[in-house]
């Protein structure tokens, strides 16, 4: 095929998104899809569990429930890298919609010990096949669409 795209380049790419998602990225890296200090890390830094556990909508979910839901998706990633097809009830995940701060900090604490799992295997693997690629790719994408959500919804409760 003319103009194939080395692997290496696309785990590069694939990774710099990772790490700015997560808040990972170095001082002066480039920022591709959010402003400096905008990723998971320094959203999630920056709520209180009150905040985190107050819905912006009746019957919504909560910023603490958005973050456990992330945490669970991308354990679910891992079980599927292991070869394993977990059951999940995706709107549990989402619960409980309102944490204290223990709780709160420990959720936090979940989401970046998982992401930090996957992280580290994903970059491990020399190569991956399509369906591995495609898999990772959805992940990246559910993060960034979680992020927004969070970051609306701290809008709206902030007021």
């Amino acid at each position: 095929m003319p103009d194939e795209i080395p692997a290496a380049a696309i785990h590069a790419a694939l990774f710099d998104l990772w790490d700015e998602m997560l808040g990972h990225a170095g001082p002066g890296a480039d920022h591709h899809v959010l402003d400096a200090d905008t990723g998971w890390a320094a959203t999630l830094a920056a709520v209180d569990a009150a905040t985190a556990s107050r819905p912006i909508a009746p019957g919504g979910t909560s910023i603490a429930g958005q973050t456990a839901h992330v945490a669970r998706s991308l354990a679910y990633l891992e079980e599927r890298l292991d070869g394993h097809e977990p059951e999940v009830d995706w709107p549990a995940s989402f619960l409980p919609a309102e944490v204290d701060t223990l709780e709160w900090d420990r959720r936090r604490e979940r989401l970046f010990e998982v992401a930090d799992r996957v992280g580290s295997r994903l970059r491990g693997d020399a190569s991956w096949p399509h369906h591995q690629l495609l898999r990772v790719m959805s992940h990246m994408v559910h993060l960034a669409y979680h992020l927004g959500a969070v970051r609306q919804m701290l809008r709206a409760v902030r007021g």
